[in-house]
């Protein structure tokens, strides 16, 4: 399984901190059950945020190596074969 991103964790970590103190904060909530509630969709939020950041990058990353491509086959010259770095999964 791959390990999350620096970028990843981060986002998504401040997304849970943030969004859980906003929610406390406007809602007022006095009772566990609440903070509790507040709390899980934080998390989800958080999730989904950092899964959202790990997508971007690839969509930029396979960009790229489209663009690069068209560029080399408008050029005229002879289209090289460019290979971008794949990640592994062994660690």
């Amino acid at each position: 399984m791959p390990r999350p991103s620096l970028a990843q964790t981060l986002s998504g970590s401040a997304t849970v901190v943030l969004t859980t103190l906003a929610l406390l904060l406007i809602t007022g909530t006095q009772s566990g059950t609440g903070a509790v509630l507040i709390a899980c969709g934080a998390l989800l939020l958080g999730l989904t945020v950092a899964m959202l950041v790990g997508s971007s990058a690839d969509e930029r990353r396979r960009a790229t190596a489209s663009a690069l491509t068209q560029t080399e086959a408008a050029g005229g010259a002879p289209a090289a074969e460019v290979r971008l770095p794949q990640p592994s999964l062994r660690r």
